[in-house]
Formats: structure tokens, sequence, C-alpha cells
């Protein structure tokens, strides 16, 4: 009878362990999609609206930047990028001394988490400033402030204020340390 007892108790184990297995099964499985493969035109539509009704009403398409105003962005980005590089060599190469003082070593440091959170703060001013309707722009922060610079076209329509807003939002950087620069 013992026997019995613990083969029907097994038994039953096996029963709710599969019954376990099948219900996370189902209950997980992942439901078809109606959607086609490949289909994206819904990704961007309220941006790529907003900023079409925006600037309808003047000669300037968002998604048409003139040669020169793309050179300049990718000169500026790149100008950028280099100087903040050339900040954070120069720290690793003090870090790196077995002659440097401690001062020295501490100070390196603080360069180098200074422009890192720089570059944060400028990727985030620039992206929010992209969701906004801006179809390109560029942000630059030193301890002076920071400067934004955006397409002469779109600040008419959208407004200074919406710039100057989202960066003291971003950086916490009073309105009067901030320059708005047109292309």
């Amino acid at each position: 009878m013992k026997r019995f007892k613990k083969q029907f108790l097994g038994a039953a184990l096996v029963v709710a362990l599969g019954a376990a297995v099948y219900l996370n099964w189902s209950l997980t499985a992942p439901k078809p999609v109606s959607k086609t493969l490949g289909e994206s035109k819904y990704v961007n539509a309220t941006v790529a609206t907003t900023a079409a009704k925006q600037t309808s009403n003047s000669k300037y398409k968002p998604d048409v930047l003139s040669t020169k105003q793309k050179q300049y962005f990718a000169s500026a980005k790149t100008t950028r990028d280099t100087t903040q590089d050339k900040v954070i060599d120069k720290a690793s190469e003090v870090l790196k001394l077995d002659s440097s003082s401690k001062s020295d070593k501490t100070k390196a440091q603080s360069n180098v988490a200074a422009v890192i959170k720089n570059f944060t703060l400028q990727d985030t001013i620039e992206s929010t400033l992209k969701a906004k309707g801006f179809s390109n722009c560029l942000s630059y922060i030193n301890d002076d402030g920071c400067t934004v610079t955006v397409l002469k076209d779109e600040l008419k329509k959208l407004k200074p204020v919406l710039v100057k807003s989202t960066v003291q939002s971003v950086a916490n950087i009073s309105f009067d340390k901030i320059t708005i620069v047109t292309i």
C-alpha cells in the first residue's frame, strides 16, 4: 500500500508539473502580430507631421539641408568632439604617469567627469530639440554656459524660448548664459 501511495503521489506531481508548464507556455506564447514586417510608416508620424505643419508656410523643407549647412554641422560636431577628446586624452596621460601628483590626478579625473557629463547633456539637448521639431541642431556646453546652433528658418517658427527652456530643463543653465546661433 505504501508503494502505491508513493507511485500515485509521483504521478500526481508529474501531472501537476506538466499542467504548470503547459499553462506557462500558453499564457506567454507570442501573439500573432497584425502588422506587416518592415512596415514603418507609423514610427515618426507625429513628429514629422508636426514639423511639416510648422514649416509648411515657408520655403524651407525640414529634411532638406543645403550643402553649406550640412558641412557646417558636420565640421562643428567634429571640432567639438575633437576638442573634448583632447581633454580626455590629456587627463589619461596625467593619470598614467607615476610622477603625477595626487592633486594633478584628482584634477584630471574631475576634468574627465565634466567632459563626460557635458557629452551626455549636449546629446540630450540635441535629441530633445530634434524631437520638438528642429531638423538639425548643435549644442556646446562649457564653463561660460551653452551655445546652441539651429537653422534660421526653424528658429523663426519654433521660437527661441523653446530652445532656451529646453537647455534650461536639461542642463540647468540659466537663460542669460544660453546663446542661440543661427545659420
